[in-house]
């Protein structure tokens, strides 16, 4: 969004988008990034490329893949592009340790032959690229194989049926590389599996309706698409993405860098299974605020927020040998539900509480508030008794608004 617009915000829900749309990845930089990450594409799928053979392919996962990126706090931070690597190959073909050196020298080769300043980092699972300019991108790039027989063994034996037979799920599944698995150097069978194009599918499906929706109105407006399916994932921002956008500068500002701060994938997880299909971003925020707790599981004293995907993984592991993320975790949302109950239980849109405003970096904010029609008069610095009272029982679990459904 271009703050210097003089578009009008009119509504709480306008708002909310006008300040998820200033944390976003602007749409120019969304551009270079999909330009640089199919650029090494074709540099590993080139005729001189020494692993074209095993026909590889470049793609996004993570928050790129899921459309929840948002722009770092401090000027110095980058954005952090996840990619997947995924060669032809097998098991039998190339050790865990073949198959990251065989990546490895064509980035590397891609590196110099753009002459990038930095050379690639050869990191514990994944090869990473910095790029020296304006854009402000890192790409950590994870060399993978397709790996759907094990993954459809493992969820058979754990009980998974559902995913074992679902081949959308199924058939992307892979095997990556970790130099701290004892069989890294060895061709052997026992690699770690993993799923992020699975877990986007899994995404996608809890926001379905959501996307339908607004590609149909893209398509209104944008006649360049002559069908709702023409018109790209990317293109499209639901009230689940932007939620959790606004989740996330939330947490980045509260934690200001601290390595213990919730990490996005717990957040995510637990804001798509709370989201239950509200077309606001108003009301995707209260259901998921009041419910997304309740998908933390507890098993024998762990807790336990399951990949979707891989139910037997579980996203909060860390929070056993470090007590503090858990806490931490919980002190967030805490935190979010009074700083969002604050703005939601306002019956006068423009009031945006001071509290709010520093949650989400009072510099982002402060773009969006001249376009609020009518706001000079109305915004405070201080919180009404009302709203306080109704954010103390959305917190104590009451059934007050905003977060019945």
């Amino acid at each position: 969004m271009n703050p210097t617009k003089t578009k009008e915000l009119r509504s709480h829900e306008d708002v909310l988008e006008a300040i998820a749309e200033a944390i976003d990845i602007p749409e120019h930089l969304e551009q270079v990034a999909r330009e640089r990450y199919q650029s090494i594409g074709n540099w590993l799928d080139r005729d001189a490329s020494t692993i074209k053979q095993y026909d590889p392919k470049v793609s996004p996962q993570g928050s790129f893949l899921l459309g929840t990126v948002i722009r770092p706090v401090g000027d110095a931070d980058e954005y952090d592009i996840d990619l997947i690597c995924r060669l032809n190959a097998t098991k039998q073909d190339l050790s865990m340790a073949g198959l990251k050196k065989a990546v490895g020298v064509e980035i590397v080769g891609y590196a110099t032959a753009h002459r990038m300043e930095k050379e690639p980092e050869d990191g514990r699972r994944c090869w990473t690229m910095e790029y020296a300019d304006d854009a402000g991108f890192h790409m950590d790039i994870l060399p993978s194989l397709p790996d759907e027989a094990t993954y459809r063994v493992l969820m058979e034996k754990s009980g998974n049926v559902a995913l074992a037979t679902d081949q959308g799920i199924r058939e992307q599944a892979i095997a990556i590389t970790d130099k701290t698995h004892p069989k890294y150097n060895v061709r052997c069978d026992e690699w770690p599996v993993s799923n992020p194009k699975g877990y986007g599918i899994w995404f996608q499906s809890r926001q379905s309706e959501a996307v339908l929706t607004r590609k149909r109105a893209i398509m209104e407006t944008d006649r360049v698409y002559a069908s709702v399916d023409d018109v790209p994932d990317y293109k499209v921002k639901t009230p689940l993405q932007r939620a959790i956008q606004l989740l996330k500068r939330h947490r980045d500002t509260m934690f200001n860098g601290d390595d213990d701060k919730p990490i996005s994938i717990i957040i995510t997880t637990l804001s798509a299974h709370a989201y239950n299909g509200e077309q606001t971003i108003g009301e995707a925020l209260r259901s998921i605020l009041k419910n997304m707790h309740m998908y933390i599981e507890d098993k024998g004293g762990v807790k336990w927020v399951a990949n979707p995907v891989n139910p037997m993984e579980n996203f909060a592991d860390k929070w056993l040998e470090a007590p503090e993320k858990e806490q931490n975790f919980f002190s967030w949302l805490e935190k979010a539900r009074r700083d969002f109950g604050l703005y939601l239980t306002a019956n006068v849109y423009s009031r945006v509480p001071t509290e709010l405003q520093e949650a989400l970096s009072k510099d982002t904010v402060t773009k969006v508030l001249p376009m609020i029609a009518f706001a000079a008069p109305a915004f405070v610095s201080s919180v009404d008794a009302g709203a306080a009272e109704a954010a103390k029982v959305i917190h104590e679990g009451g059934a007050t608004k905003p977060w019945r459904r």
